[in-house]
């Protein structure tokens, strides 16, 4: 089969994808990547291939496909990509987030980067390999995973729980690694060999109610909490250099001066707030420091009433190093002097 062709299905496949919407918000009953699932299973099982389908929750399905590999001592591969998908805000958005169109050579739609172009283009190559009577020395398996975009109860982490045998492998190749650089006569990519830790966090903040006609001289949560995300925005914990960070460095087509700076941990904060492109100097800074992003805030929500608590939700990424105790270090250090009047709770680590 030409490349074309199989260019060709991949973005049919992707299309498809983003139209079944399977948006996973949290709760339980929201994803219903069983869309996709039965999508998928529909494509791979065209070549006979054998599905397994794995179902903790109602509507929260993963797929498990595997071609046999002729030497069982070999090491395995795992081809590993989500279904779901994150909330959308339509007003933000110039197309139907869920249209799934192909404007100028580009497909639009929520999932078009995070994942659903990798879960598709896995998907084909791994179809195209079984169509062509493909033996691997070791096992290739295909993983369509439910419920990454929230913590993996229903999906990664009940597989590694549940059904860790049907998904066992040597290697994984997953999601959105490397950044572009270089010329485009000569662009490189490079590859991630490591993910961040996540140890999201639920900041509570608590006041005392009150009639929202008479605001003077009153203890209101949400203007404490406003504060507090104020001083999260704020916060710049330093860089923190490992082997990783070293490697993904000297692998950069970068020139003398930037490979300097970006080395130098009193210096990299300064180039990076310089960097033309606001994209990779975020990217460069993820790789660099722990993170802290307060994006979700909740109260009980009546506009004539003052609030007796707000919950500030922060996702929080960490660099190897900072375990639980240094989250809990940085927290107090960003909140300052409003720390004691913080309740914190884990929400994913």
């Amino acid at each position: 089969m030409a490349t074309g062709d199989l260019t060709g299905r991949t973005v049919e496949l992707l299309q498809a994808l983003i139209r079944n919407a399977c948006v996973n918000d949290g709760t339980p009953e929201s994803g219903q990547e069983v869309r996709n699932a039965d999508l998928l299973q529909s494509y791979l099982e065209g070549s006979g291939l054998a599905i397994q389908r794995y179902e903790p929750t109602p509507g929260r399905t993963s797929l498990v496909a595997r071609i046999e590999g002729t030497d069982p001592s070999a090491p395995s591969l795992c081809l590993m990509g989500h279904t779901d998908v994150v909330p959308v805000s339509p007003d933000g958005w110039s197309r139907d987030p869920f249209g799934g169109e192909l404007v100028d050579g580009e497909v639009w739609g929520r999932g078009a980067v995070d994942m659903l172009n990798l879960t598709a283009a896995q998907a084909v190559a791994f179809r195209h390999l079984a169509d062509q009577g493909f033996r691997p020395r070791g096992d290739l398996v295909y993983f369509a995973v439910a419920d990454e975009e929230s913590g993996s109860a229903h999906g990664a982490r009940w597989m590694a729980d549940n059904a860790a045998d049907a998904i066992r492998a040597d290697y994984v190749l997953t999601e959105s690694g490397g950044i572009h650089s270089g010329s485009e006569e000569a662009p490189a990519i490079s590859v991630h060999v490591a993910e961040k830790g996540v140890a999201w966090r639920r900041l509570t903040v608590r006041g005392t109610p009150g009639h929202g006609s008479m605001p003077f001289r009153t203890d209101n949560a949400l203007v404490k909490a406003a504060v507090v995300v104020q001083r999260l925005a704020d916060y710049r914990p330093p860089a923190r250099f490992n082997e990783l960070w070293l490697a993904q460095v000297d692998a950069l087509d970068l020139p003398e001066e930037a490979r300097v700076q970006l080395l130098d941990e009193d210096r990299i904060d300064g180039f990076l707030a310089e960097m033309p492109n606001p994209g990779a100097a975020g990217h460069l800074h993820a790789c660099s420091h722990t993170t802290f992003s307060p994006n979700v805030v909740a109260g009980p929500g009546k506009t004539n009433v003052i609030p007796n608590r707000v919950d500030i939700d922060v996702d929080i990424r960490t660099i190897p190093g900072d375990d639980e105790a240094a989250v809990a270090a940085h927290l107090r250090e960003a909140l300052g002097d409003l720390a004691d009047q913080v309740e914190v709770e884990a929400l994913m680590d």
